[in-house]
């Protein structure tokens, strides 16, 4: 599973955030490639950030960062820190169990972002964390439907073929063999579906 999946439900939360904490915000995937933004960053989804970027270590680290541009080190090493206008930032990674898929980071552009961001700094990464989670919450979400809808496809083709060929013992080796499965695989799909196979 891919956050890009999900882009219009993650471009929805980065609004919402943006909207109650008046800064920018943006979603980076695990590839470094902007996914979703708003203010500044709406333009750039689409680029490549640096893979010497703070986002990048946060995807390495799997720990949230706060950025204070003004004594940060590695913003020297940046290939944008000569025209970056950003004062801070507060990135957070995006997990999937303890895969980082992303980074959800939100910026300051004035000074009086700056000094909102630094000021509540630990009860903002706290909220950014638990909006990373709801992006994961719903990737995960994603991912067990597209499962039950495997599974019911699958369902569906044994419960035809049993249909088609019948459920005794001789039937249920030719209903195996149509599926290309064993008839070991067959009698557990049967059991786990709970399809009516007698005789």
């Amino acid at each position: 599973m891919k956050l890009n999946d999900i882009t219009n439900y993650i471009q929805n939360v980065c609004q919402n955030i943006s909207t109650v904490l008046d800064v920018d915000v943006t979603v980076v995937s695990k590839d470094l490639v902007r996914i979703a933004g708003t203010g500044i960053f709406e333009k750039k989804v689409g680029e490549k950030i640096s893979d010497k970027s703070v986002y990048s270590n946060v995807l390495n680290t799997g720990e949230p960062y706060v950025i204070n541009r003004e004594i940060e080190h590695s913003c020297k090493d940046c290939i944008h820190s000569k025209d970056c206008k950003e004062l801070a930032d507060i990135c957070t990674p995006i997990k999937l169990g303890e895969e980082n898929l992303g980074i959800l980071g939100i910026a300051a552009f004035t000074q009086e972002q700056k000094t909102k961001i630094l000021s509540k700094d630990k009860d903002l990464r706290e909220f950014i964390s638990s909006m990373s989670n709801l992006i994961s919450y719903k990737l995960d979400e994603l991912y067990k439907e597209e499962i039950k809808t495997m599974e019911q496809l699958e369902k569906d083709e044994i419960e035809k073929a049993i249909k088609k060929y019948g459920s005794n013992t001789q039937e249920m080796k030719q209903v195996a063999k149509a599926l290309n499965i064993g008839i070991a695989t067959l009698y557990r799909k049967v059991k786990k579906y709970n399809i009516n196979a007698e005789e």
